[in-house]
Parts: C-alpha cells; sequence; structure tokens
C-alpha cells in the first residue's frame, strides 16, 4: 500500500463524502457518466463498490478507466483528484481520524479530545486562506464540514451541540470566501446562507456578523455599493466588540468611498478606535482575525477608492513592506496584488502609463487571487484606456486581462 494511493484515497473519499454520496451512489453514478463503449465493459454494481473501497483505502491504484470514471461522477478534472495537491486529502484524513480516534479514547460519541482537535484544525485551515490554492482549501474545508456535520448527528451535550454549531459555521464562513475566490458564486452564497443560520441556531454574533461582511464584500466586488454598505451596517448589530466589526467598518468605509461621501474617512477613524481596544492576536495570518498591519491594507484602499493618491500611495507602500519582509518572502500574497493595484491606479491618474502597468502586471502575477483581483485589475486597464485609448501597451494589458478573466469563467464584459 503505497503513500501515493493512500493519498489519492483519501482526496477520493473526502471528495464523494463533501458531494454527500454513499459508495453505492458513486458507483451508480460512474454508470450513469461512462461513455457507452466503456458502460458495456463495466463489471456488476458489487465488483465497481468493491473497486471503490479499495481505492478509498489505498489498497490498489486507481487505473486508466476509473480515472475518467471519477472525475466525470465528481465532476472534478483528472489532475485536481490524482496529482495535484495530492498530499491535502492525507492531511484531512490524519486530522480526522486523530479525532476519531480521541472519541474512542474517551468512550463518549464526541469528546472534548475531539473538539479540542476540531478547533486546531479549524484554526490551521482559516490561517492557511492567504496563502493556499482556493481549491485545495476547498477539498479540505468540505471535508472537515462533513465530519462536524456527522458528529451533529451523534449523540451530545446541549454545549457539545452548540460547539460544533459554531466549528460548522466557522468552516462554512471559510468556504463562502473560498468558493467565491475560486469563482464559484452560487456555491460562495449557498455557503454564506448557511453560515448565517447556524451561527443563529448557536447564538454566535460573530458568525452572523461575518456572514453579513461576506455579503458586503460579494456587493463591493459587483459595484452595489450602497449594499456594501446596508450589509455591513447589518453585520455591525451582530459583531460586538470583535474582529468582525472592525472589519465591517472599513468594509462600509469602502462603500461610502466609492460612492464620495466623506463618511469613508470616517469609517477609518472608528475602525481604528475599535481595533485599538482588541488584544493583539496569537495568529495574525488567520483570515478571521484583523491585526494593525490589515487595518494599513483598508486604509490604502480606502483612499484610492475615495481618490486621495498621496495618502493611498503612503499607505500601499507600508502594506509591501509589511508583505515583503526580505526579498523572497511574501507573508500576504493577496494583499501585495490588490495594493499593487491601488499603485496601479494612482500611477494611471498621475498620466504614468508604464508604472501603472508594470503595477498591475505586479498585480497578475501571484497564483493565489482574491475574487475580487480580476475585477479591479479591469477597472484600472479602464482608467488607462481612457487615458491612453492609442497605447499598445493599454491593448496588452486588456489582453492580458480578458485571457485571466475567460480563463477564470468570469464576463469578458468586465473590460
Amino acid at each position: 500500500m503505497s503513500a501515493e494511493n493512500k493519498a489519492i484515497g483519501a482526496r477520493l473519499r473526502a471528495e464523494r463524502k463533501a458531494q454527500g454520496l454513499v459508495v453505492a451512489d458513486l458507483a451508480a453514478r460512474f454508470r450513469e457518466v461512462a461513455p457507452a463503449q466503456v458502460r458495456s465493459q463495466l463489471p456488476t454494481a458489487r465488483d465497481i463498490e468493491r473497486a471503490v473501497r479499495d481505492h478509498e483505502a489505498g489498497k490498489r491504484a486507481v487505473g486508466p478507466r476509473y480515472r475518467l470514471l471519477y472525475a466525470a461522477a465528481l465532476d472534478l478534472p483528472e489532475d485536481v483528484l490524482f496529482s495535484h495537491g495530492a498530499d491535502a486529502p492525507s492531511l484531512i484524513s490524519s486530522d480526522i481520524e486523530l479525532m476519531e480516534l480521541a472519541n474512542r479514547a474517551e468512550a463518549s460519541d464526541v469528546g472534548a479530545g475531539t473538539l479540542d482537535l476540531l478547533d486546531v484544525a479549524i484554526e490551521r485551515l482559516c490561517c492557511d486562506y492567504p496563502t493556499v490554492a482556493a481549491d485545495d482549501l476547498c477539498v479540505r474545508g468540505r471535508a472537515h464540514l462533513d465530519h462536524v456535520l456527522s458528529l451533529l448527528d451523534s449523540r451530545t451535550t446541549l454545549a457539545q451541540h452548540r460547539e460544533l454549531l459554531v466549528d460548522a459555521g466557522w468552516l462554512t464562513v471559510l468556504l463562502a470566501c473560498v468558493y467565491f475566490d475560486a469563482g464559484d458564486k452560487a456555491a460562495a452564497e449557498i455557503a454564506r446562507h448557511t453560515a448565517r443560520r447556524l451561527g443563529e441556531q448557536a447564538g454566535h454574533g460573530e458568525i452572523i456578523a461575518w456572514s453579513w461582511e461576506i455579503a458586503a464584500w460579494f456587493a463591493l466586488v459587483e459595484r452595489r455599493f450602497p449594499d456594501v454598505v446596508a450589509c455591513s451596517e447589518a453585520g455591525l448589530r451582530h459583531a460586538g466588540h470583535t474582529n468582525a466589526a472592525v472589519q465591517l467598518t472599513l468594509q462600509a468605509g469602502r462603500g461610502y468611498a466609492r460612492m464620495g461621501d466623506g463618511r469613508g474617512a470616517d469609517a477609518l477613524e472608528i475602525g481604528r478606535g475599535v481595533l485599538n481596544r482588541l488584544p493583539r492576536p496569537d495568529h495574525p495570518e488567520n483570515h478571521f482575525v484583523f491585526d494593525h498591519d490589515k487595518y494599513e491594507f483598508y486604509a490604502s484602499t480606502i483612499f484610492t477608492m475615495a481618490g486621495q493618491d498621496d495618502a493611498a500611495e503612503e499607505h500601499a507602500r507600508e502594506v509591501i513592506t509589511q508583505c515583503r519582509p526580505s526579498a523572497d518572502v511574501v507573508r500576504w500574497p493577496m494583499r501585495l496584488a490588490m495594493v499593487s493595484l491601488d499603485l496601479g491606479i494612482v500611477a494611471a491618474r498621475r498620466g504614468q502609463l508604464d508604472t501603472a502597468v508594470e503595477h498591475a502586471r505586479t498585480a497578475l502575477s501571484p497564483t493565489r487571487r482574491s475574487g475580487d483581483l480580476l475585477p479591479r485589475t479591469a477597472e484600472l486597464a479602464g482608467i488607462l484606456r481612457d487615458r491612453f485609448p492609442h497605447e499598445s501597451l493599454v491593448g496588452e494589458l486588456e489582453e492580458q486581462i480578458r485571457q485571466e478573466l475567460v480563463g477564470a469563467g468570469r464576463a469578458p464584459e468586465l473590460l
């Protein structure tokens, strides 16, 4: 039993469970998706189920025919299932097996050790958000959510049941962000609505607040600026004195800045006040933690949106220093890309074509991207087109963005 077979098997099992399928369901789906010439050669349903169990257990390698069937049945490319990031599922399997072991050791359906391990796993997922590929985070997040949902069906105390609802809430707000980054808006909306319901069931105001913050973010990307403010204000009614309160305040500031409303600058001051009363975080890389470095990032964007170019440049340069502590280290690739766009927009307004295009290409270079990267890059290209309608550099940049949009499944009409 090779390590590679075990890793692939863990990924297949996690994806099957994430899609709500039992082995018999998957075997039936194989027959449905198989091309006619392959379908006639398939073994019996019982033999297919036995093969699936062997694959998931890592007892045998998945041959070319089954690779084709898995990819079609699970609606995922073969290279995602069988090559790229194959070690991620083994990490999932390790986490979940440890939790199940903790259950057995404590002779209970859901023990404290299980919940502690689950907290660690969720913390790690949230900390991986800035750097790990969105597809990998989707697979890992769904597998852990599936495990939490299975625990919710177990015998639990009221306190344990609430804690599991909270865990499911954090996983679904994370998945909402990751799905959006991956370009799956429908899945992102479902995850966001689910997170809000879980937060309401658990009585957890911060999870409810984050579900509203994500709605505000979606509205910002889609240029529904009044909705950005409305969603942020709705979230603030639940946020209390938390990290979500800071981000919601500054998200509202973005909406105001986009509408040319001076309350964008007020939001920066209010957000700074809330942030200063929060303790310094132990894990600032957690996506749902608002640290002082992140404040500089929001300030850069708000000043850019408000047209205050000197202030925007000052904060953007500070963010770049934070993101690049040394020449070969990037701490926050998505932040670095977005402030590069801030600097590109400032340069475009100042008539600095070469500098603006250079910043745009810097923004497009990371593989880990935020869901609003391409729309804002298209915005920068629009400013350049207005100022330099006949420059070949602008046309080349627009073509690069158009190809990126098509490759990401986004509407090229954004340009």
